[in-house]
């Protein structure tokens, strides 16, 4: 290079490459050729000094090309102005330092930058293209502002230390799929992407350390990091993602070591999609935003989750929380959360596995259907204090699921729509005390140490408990509908057994079916109150004479009236004693004549009455001795009341001994 052709500014930067003396020249023109040859040798080194290009300010005309070129000294080019892109395009250098520069872009693909590669504060008003290319220190483009479609093409970058992108306005598509980052990737307030395009793409990245894209960043289009992994903590804290109509985070099946964090004001319009995602810690969306009306707001089935969900407080979403198939050991927390899907699934938690408890309580309120089956809640399952509604459909569904703990929907608990529980398992307590329920309530095939209806329950519509077992019934029977199905129920014991008179208007709300009233006989025996056990056995079976034909009708009352089906022994005993003491009074006034006096023992009217009354045994005066006229028709209404006696006496008993 001939030096008598350089400029002032050029000159000056040629004088001091050798000792890497950093120029000044704001506003002067630098030519791209002078400044490559000095990155190509044209200089030589002088002995003991480290050579390297310091300039700022200046203004750099024609093309900067270093494609391919080995470049051993470092670069450093601050808030310079590029008349054209530069060109790195497998390159191999040291330090590049652009910081603060304006560029028309950067060609940079399968590059090699030895001591990182700084473009902070940059304006670029082109792609950035870093396909392939290796940082092996740190890539910083905190505050850049990229104007491109798309601004950032780094597909298959690595970075053996920190990608740095904090407050950058990257206006178009930023790509890094598969890219490799040795350390962590900040976006922290950083704004990606157009609405009618992709925000950031990078599927199948590998960042070692943490993940950050909070406190202010901003996403337009789809932010896609599926299938990528990063080994520490993911965070989106206060991020907004926007993509309407669309998905605004496609996470399918990405890993993350550490916790996953959609929390402290993040918000999204669009889909979360977080299909078959591993996270080894805890995935919180406390403060977060979803909104993807008619659509899922979270779409997240398959999941793993290591330590817990936590989406408490100030949760929100407009479209369906999907959250089938997820498996989280330790607790899912959606308290004080507010759920939006109308006339649909509001949560869907199919095939839930958790380890802990499920929270929806203090406040928590669903406009459409929650929705758990065939889940597995080895802690308590807790609703107080919700709200949920679902008009004309099912509010709360629980089929087939397995409690470990309680099953709260009490304190305050509200329901518009169905309560439908069916084939399920509750360790504890079944509690709907102080809860109010205004669609019909559904507790078919379930099984719980004990069912809870207080005082304060409210059940405006049918309730059908058949084929439920309790342990313990704890209930007020006043708080009932008139529409009831029992028949099947059973339980073991009662908290509070109550009057008699009670319990059989409990019963008296189902159409008649003989094990409800079995059943509380039984639990009323096993309370030791032998009496109520009878009381509700014969109101068993006045009830089931109210729908027999007119004979066995009539039948049934003459049983009723001598011995209480044999639930009122003590009838019979005082039937018998009025009749005995009347044919005695009767038979002694006017003795009936001997059939054979000469053979005849001595009369003996009570005897005689009594060989009357008593079907099998005899006296022998039945057979001595023969009535005449209205005696014979008062011989006949004692034989005949002492057979009905000895019939319903015997049926009764038989009866009762079969119940105990």
């Amino acid at each position: 290079m001939i030096t008598e052709d350089l400029s002032e500014p050029e000159r000056a930067l040629w004088e001091a490459f050798p000792a890497a003396r950093p120029v000044d020249a704001p506003g002067s023109c630098v030519r791209a050729e002078v400044v490559a040859g000095l990155l190509l040798g044209a200089r030589e080194r002088l002995a003991g000094q480290t050579p390297g290009l310091r300039l700022s300010g200046a203004r750099i005309t024609g093309r900067l090309d270093l494609s391919y070129a080995e470049v051993q000294v470092p670069l450093i080019m601050t808030g310079c102005d590029f008349e054209e892109a530069p060109v790195f395009t497998g390159a191999r250098t040291g330090l590049v330092d652009l910081a603060a520069s304006r560029l028309p872009g950067l060609r940079a693909a399968d590059a090699v930058f030895g001591g990182g590669l700084r473009l902070e504060g940059c304006l670029i008003e082109g792609p950035l293209q870093l396909g392939g290319a290796h940082v092996s220190g740190r890539l910083d483009l905190s505050g850049a502002a990229i104007h491109a479609d798309p601004a950032v093409q780094a597909d298959g970058l690595i970075v053996d230390r920190d990608l740095l992108c904090a407050n950058a306005v990257i206006d178009g598509g930023m790509r890094v799929a598969a890219a490799r980052i040795g350390a962590t990737m900040i976006l922290d307030g950083a704004r990606v992407g157009r609405s009618d395009s992709y925000g950031l793409a990078a599927d199948g990245i590998v960042v070692d350390g943490g993940l950050s894209c909070g406190h202010g960043f901003r996403s337009y289009g789809e932010l896609s990091v599926q299938d990528a992994r990063v080994g520490h903590r993911c965070a989106f804290s206060g991020a907004h993602l926007s993509n309407p109509g669309g998905i605004a985070l496609h996470a399918e099946r990405l890993h993350v070591e550490g916790g996953l964090l959609l929390n402290e004001g993040f918000a999204a319009e669009g889909e979360v999609l977080l299909r078959g995602a591993r996270v080894s810690g805890a995935l919180s969306f406390a403060h977060a935003a979803l909104v993807n009306p008619g659509g899922r707001a979270l779409n997240a089935p398959l999941m793993e989750i290591g330590g817990g969900l936590r989406a408490t407080p100030g949760f929100t979403a407009t479209g369906e929380v999907f959250l089938d198939s997820t498996q989280v050991r330790g607790s899912v927390n959606v308290d004080g959360g507010k759920l939006s899907n109308p006339g649909a699934t509001a949560l869907s938690l199919r095939r839930l596995g958790a380890t802990g408890r499920l929270s929806c309580g203090e406040g928590f309120s669903a406009d459409g259907e929650v929705l758990l089956i065939n889940a597995r809640v080895e802690g308590s399952l807790a609703f107080h204090g919700a709200a949920l509604s679902n008009p004309g459909a099912r509010a709360l569904t629980l089929w087939e699921v397995i409690v470990g703990g309680a099953v709260d929907c009490c304190e305050g608990f509200t329901a518009t729509g169905a309560l439908s529980i069916r084939n399920s398992q509750v360790s504890a307590t079944l509690c709907l005390a102080e809860a109010t329920i205004d669609g019909d309530l559904h507790l078919r095939g379930v099984e719980a140490a004990s069912l809870k209806i207080g005082p304060e329950t409210v059940l405006l519509r049918a309730v059908d408990l058949r084929h439920t077992r309790v342990g313990v019934l704890d209930d007020v029977p006043g708080r009932w509908p008139a529409q009831l199905l029992i028949n099947g129920f059973t339980y073991d014991s009662l908290e509070a057994p109550l009057p008699v008179r009670e319990r059989l208007d409990w019963l008296a709300k189902e159409p008649y079916h003989p094990q409800p009233y079995e059943q509380l006989a039984t639990v009323y025996r096993r309370h030791g109150d032998e009496e109520a056990a009878r009381d509700v056995l014969l109101a068993k079976q006045r009830r089931r004479r109210a729908g027999q034909r007119l004979g066995p009708r009539l039948w049934g009352y003459l049983q009723d009236w001598t011995v209480g089906y044999g639930y009122r022994p003590f009838r019979a005993a005082l039937w018998l004693a009025a009749l005995l003491l009347i044919g005695t009074i009767v038979f002694t006034v006017h003795r009936p004549p001997a059939f054979k006096p000469a053979e005849a023992p001595p009369f003996n009217a009570f005897l005689y009455t009594l060989d009357l009354l008593l079907p099998i045994i005899g006296f022998g005066q039945e057979t001595a001795f023969g009535p005449r006229g209205v005696q014979q028709w008062l011989a006949a209404a004692l034989i005949t009341a002492g057979w009905t006696l000895a019939t319903t006496i015997l049926a009764g008993l038989t009866r009762a001994l079969s119940r105990q």
